[in-house]
């Protein structure tokens, strides 16, 4: 009877459990996802838009080939933050990754494009200001999601 008891209690804890177990998942998952578009994030608007609206990669500019190339590494790494935010949401159940997940692919092909445009010391004006607005639509997307993305300062090897 003992015995039975205590089955009965466990098999009650583990059913109990699992649900929250993965919840826990799924707020983890979020968080990561939200961590590398951060990254991302944070990488275009440092090290791109702000060089870009403070005219550094026009001709003339102090350092403007080194800023240009720069914002190619930048670029190179955001894809490389939005590919992995991409790989989340493949098998993905939850709303949010799915729909923020949608926007993601155009995203990276644009940063892609872009910034190997900026590596090879080529500046794309209407690259710099097509990923802004894709940028822009994507945090509109997550705040109205209710799961807003901040930049997430993370070093990035040579800048």
């Amino acid at each position: 009877m003992r015995a039975q008891r205590s089955a009965l209690v466990l098999a009650s804890a583990l059913l109990v459990a699992g649900p929250a177990q993965q919840a826990q998942a799924t707020a983890f998952e979020k968080a990561k996802f939200v961590f590398h578009l951060g990254a991302a994030y944070y990488a275009f608007n440092t090290w791109v838009w702000r060089p870009y609206r403070e005219y550094r990669f026009q001709t003339g500019a102090p350092g403007q080939r080194a800023n240009i190339v720069k914002a190619g590494v930048a670029l190179a790494f955001a894809a490389y933050q939005v590919n992995t935010a991409i790989g989340m949401t493949r098998n993905t159940q939850d709303p949010f990754l799915r729909r923020i997940g949608s926007l993601l692919p155009g995203f990276n092909k644009s940063l892609t494009a872009v910034g190997n445009d900026l590596k090879r010391g080529r500046f794309n004006e209407a690259g710099i200001q097509g990923l802004n607005r894709q940028v822009n639509t994507l945090l509109n997307t997550a705040e109205r999601q209710g799961q807003p993305i901040r930049p997430v300062a993370v070093p990035i090897p040579g800048l």
